[in-house]
């Protein structure tokens, strides 16, 4: 039987507002997992709460088996979301290093470059990335404290379609090495790349593996 990473009961979160509810899913540990909706349902409101960024209005999370939000010592997650870093001036390896300083047990800089391909632009200036290797580079740095949990808000909103096979050929490489990826999309034909997916809102046509309540 698989073990559980993630799992929400009834989660419901709200902000200025917004109000996103009724999830209930269990994750298995690997595999890439998709949460699909369109815009406004409420997916990265309820991504947050599942990494322990937002504390939930209802409902419980847990990450493997603690409270995300009020336990975070000990786990190990990254998180990707939509509008990525900016890091002008700075080499791809700076960026790295620096993030490095503020991780106990990090990962090299070249086990980080070497997750994401991006060895190639190690020199590179931030500025003179294009939009993959900028998102390559927020993968690299999500798994700078070796995270065995990724948390991803749409990560391939904006890129062309080579630039997005690029980003998924990372994450099933990320998924083949024991990471466990759980990420959002409004693409329905996307949604089926992952190995289990589950629809957002209001319509659950889509739904398979997760129960998801409407938004």
């Amino acid at each position: 039987m698989s073990t559980i990473v993630v799992e929400a009961r009834d989660l419901r979160v709200g902000c200025d507002g917004r109000a996103a509810g009724g999830l209930s899913l269990a994750v298995p540990e690997g595999g890439i997992h998709a949460l699909l909706g369109r815009p406004g349902a409420g997916k990265t409101l309820l991504l947050e709460a599942l990494a322990g960024l937002r504390r939930p209005s209802g409902g419980r999370v847990r990450l493997r088996g603690a409270d995300p939000y009020a336990e975070r010592g000990g786990l190990r997650i990254g998180t990707v979301w939509r509008d990525g870093g900016l890091f002008p001036g700075l080499t791809v390896t700076e960026i790295i290093e620096g993030w490095r300083r503020w991780t106990l047990d990090p990962l090299t800089a070249d086990e980080a470059l070497a997750l994401t391909g991006l060895e190639r632009v190690a020199g590179v200036r931030f500025e003179r990335l294009t939009a993959g290797e900028r998102r390559l580079l927020d993968l690299s740095l999500a798994m700078v404290d070796r995270s065995d949990v990724l948390f991803l808000d749409e990560p391939t909103s904006g890129l062309d379609s080579g630039t997005v096979q690029q980003v998924w050929a990372t994450l099933r490489r990320l998924s083949a090495a024991g990471t466990t990826v759980l990420l959002t999309t409004r693409d329905a034909a996307e949604s089926r790349w992952a190995d289990h997916a589950g629809v957002v809102g209001r319509d659950r046509s889509f739904a398979t593996g997760y129960h998801l309540g409407a938004a």
